[in-house]
């Protein structure tokens, strides 16, 4: 089980979405890679929101910055470390609204792996306030995500990570410098194919598998939209 930075992106008001997402991959994208050595970065992806998959009480994310960093690879000179990190800083204030993007470091659990094509579904989690974490993440990763395994023939899974949010995610430098909202509970990254069952099972799987999130998870204030990677570092 890895780590990775996880940083579901919201845009400035005054830019479209397409301006920003042209913003992020053009000018920073090559930004971030050109301090890579310097912070230690090995892989830098951008998932590009295409399309909500549900309405929610919270407004959608433009997309999600994910960053793998192997410390052991960054500079020792720690004046060039602060000095990459402020400029990357300084750039995402110029299209990034901070205070509605939250950032952390999420524990990686890799459920399923099979292939990557196409349009990547990608959910970020909040749990119903009723529950702790730690029992967000046991349901999550006991009991609702094997169900979903299951049942390939109505959910499609193909390729299916689950990004577990410790206890102390809020207490990191990155989210302490952008003054950044509290961290969500988790994320889904998700591939998958059509279901090939027939039309009323699928209904009525999917029915079932929506009656148990509402026994973890917030669904009106979870995001899940379908996303383009575009991989910006792959070391």
């Amino acid at each position: 089980m890895g780590t990775r930075i996880v940083f579901p992106l919201r845009r400035l008001p005054h830019l479209t979405r397409d301006e920003f997402q042209a913003y992020w991959f053009d000018v920073h994208g090559p930004l971030v890679a050109s301090h890579a050595e310097t912070l230690g970065i090995v892989r830098y992806q951008q998932v590009h929101t295409r399309q909500e998959m549900r309405p929610t009480t919270v407004a959608p994310f433009d997309g999600v910055a994910e960053l793998w960093v192997d410390p052991a690879r960054a500079s020792a000179d720690k004046d060039a470390v602060a000095v990459a990190s402020m400029a990357l800083l300084e750039d995402e204030r110029t299209f990034i609204d901070h205070a509605e993007s939250p950032v952390w470091i999420a524990e990686e659990d890799l459920r399923l792996e099979g292939s990557k094509d196409g349009l990547r579904m990608t959910a970020v989690l909040r749990r119903i306030p009723s529950i702790t974490r730690e029992a967000f993440r046991q349901h999550w990763r006991e009991g609702h995500g094997p169900w979903a395994l299951r049942h390939p023939e109505v959910f499609g899974f193909r390729h299916y990570v689950q990004l577990h949010t410790p206890a102390d995610a809020d207490d990191n430098p990155i989210a302490r410098a952008r003054h950044a909202p509290p961290a969500f509970d988790g994320v889904s990254e998700i591939y998958r194919d059509p279901p090939t069952a027939p039309p009323e099972d699928v209904a009525a799987l999917r029915q079932r598998f929506i009656d148990d999130e509402k026994h973890f998870l917030d669904i009106d204030a979870s995001p899940v939209f379908l996303g383009e990677v575009r991989v910006v570092i792959d070391a």
